[in-house]
């Protein structure tokens, strides 16, 4: 039980594109919030310091906690050196997403079969690719996801005999949701006629001069030969013809089987296979799986698409798929999101991730925006901050501040739940014990958990299932005013921005 996700293609990467994969594979760990943990015990109290991703002298990382989820899942892992990544449980939330984002970036650079997946499902969604062009700025397409035949043929034949035959759902999953159009062509229209069978091709129905008139004169031909002989032989000599090439199948004599030849020469086997099938009865991907290595593929197909046609597909398929901002794919709205979210809690605006949450990666870039309300309140503080040196005893010995300094956080976790410092500032503030700004900060971390305890104690709701308890508890206001504050004093640049330190 649970969930997982993967890619189902080769995770192989070409040496010399191997450095530029593992660097932006670690970004996106880094800014999907991906953390690590140091573990600390002084002076009676066992601490967890945060640590951003980061590869170690063997190119390796492995972590478990996700920043913006505020929750663990079972340990993943990359290797840059072999380009392997790896997970096991994922959770629905920050974390999956994060990892399915990894995944579909494997996609983006294999050359073969293979797409991300989810508990089995395949991720059809532009989403996350967007997500890497805004990152990583890229512009990745999604013109794999049409290479319809290949893609869902290793679906298929992976699955021959512990499934039944894929739906035609799962066809339309691979398909990015606003592109349908762009698929339709010869592959799109033999995988339906392989999902969904062929009764709907007639006489009647036809266009002369389309590929449905010439499969269906295919199927005219191949009902003809197999009428002849109802058992297996005339089926076994079909096969023999598929394995042949073109100039032998051009020489085709046989009454009926030549009439078959002759659309082998400008229609793929799996058109004749899936007729064949079809009219016997029997599965066309057990059978495609024993045959499909060694039938022909010297067929020249003819032109059915317009010049016009062909060209508005290829500008669809072949389009950079637009941006989307790590605030916006990192949001989350699922079904048991804002379940059950207590009565205390009923008319309160729902919890969305924003860059007012990621200032931690704030970099004066856009990549994360201050908002004015984020301004004006981190203006307040850095006031408040000012106002505490200015009455400010002299400093103390950095043993007491050190002691005061951890008891603060063991208070604050134990209250708040889950209130981690950053690495680089716990360090950092430790090594600076006796300057004034260092411990006014640590003084404003005290008075912002005192001063918000009212709205944060709403968490007590979660302390036994976090992982199902609705976002609006877990993500407080009180909470997430001292995640802000201690991301704001982790981030140097912000730091000296607002506080001038």
């Amino acid at each position: 039980m649970g969930t997982f996700g993967s890619y189902t293609g080769s995770m192989k990467i070409a040496e010399e594109k191997k450095e530029a994969f593992g660097r932006q594979v670690a970004k996106v760990l880094n800014y999907g919030g991906m953390m690590q943990f140091e573990q600390i015990s002084m002076y009676g109290h066992e601490l967890g310091l945060l640590k951003p991703i980061e590869l170690d002298p063997e190119g390796k990382v492995h972590f478990h906690y996700n920043y913006f989820e505020d929750d663990g899942w079972e340990t993943a892992g990359f290797n840059a050196e072999e380009s392997y990544f790896w997970s096991e449980k994922i959770g629905s939330a920050e974390f999956c997403d994060v990892v399915t984002a990894v995944h579909m970036l494997y996609e983006l650079y294999d050359e073969g079969p293979g797409y991300a997946e989810v508990n089995g499902d395949v991720i059809g969604s532009r989403f996350y690719v967007g997500w890497l062009n805004s990152l990583l700025g890229t512009d990745f397409s999604m013109k794999k996801r049409f290479r319809l035949w290949k893609n869902f043929e290793s679906y298929a034949l992976s699955r021959v005999g512990d499934y039944d035959d894929p739906p035609s759902g799962v066809l339309m999953d691979m398909i990015p949701a606003g592109l349908r159009y762009a698929a339709c062509g010869v592959e799109f229209a033999d995988l339906m006629n392989i999902m969904e069978g062929t009764e709907m091709l007639t006489e009647d129905e036809v266009v002369p001069g389309t590929y449905p008139a010439d499969v269906y004169g295919c199927k005219k031909a191949v009902e003809a030969f197999l009428k002849a002989d109802p058992g297996s032989e005339n089926v076994r000599r079909i096969w023999e013809l598929l394995q042949k090439d073109k100039a032998e199948r051009e020489q085709t004599e046989e009454e009926g089987l030549a009439d078959i030849a002759g659309f082998s020469l400008f229609l793929p086997a799996r058109v004749i296979v899936y007729l064949t099938t079809e009219r016997k009865k029997i599965s066309f991907w057990e059978t495609w799986k024993e045959l499909h290595g060694s039938v022909y593929q010297d067929e020249v197909m003819k032109k059915y698409a317009t010049d016009e046609l062909e060209a508005e597909r290829r500008e669809l398929i072949e389009a950079p798929v637009p941006p989307v901002r790590t605030s916006e794919f990192l949001r989350q709205d699922g079904w048991f999101t804002f379940h059950d979210t207590p009565k205390e809690l009923k008319g309160k605006p729902n919890y969305y991730i924003s860059d007012d949450d990621r200032l931690y990666w704030w970099d004066g870039s856009d990549e994360v925006i201050i908002s004015e309300e984020m301004d004006q309140w981190l203006k307040g503080l850095a006031q408040r901050h000012k106002d505490i040196i200015d009455h400010m005893d002299e400093a103390g010995s950095g043993q007491d501040f050190m002691k005061g300094f951890l008891s603060l956080f063991a208070d604050i976790d134990q209250f708040y739940q889950r209130i981690f410092p950053f690495q680089n500032m716990f360090y950092e503030f430790l090594q600076n014990s006796g300057r004034r700004e260092y411990r006014a900060a640590v003084d404003l971390l005290k008075k912002i958990a005192d001063e918000n305890q009212e709205e944060g104690k709403i968490i007590e709701k979660a302390r036994y299932s976090w992982d199902i308890t609705s976002r609006n508890v877990t993500h407080n206001i009180g909470r997430m005013r001292l995640k802000r504050y201690l991301a704001a004093m982790a981030n140097k640049k912000l730091r000296e921005k607002y506080f001038g330190f």
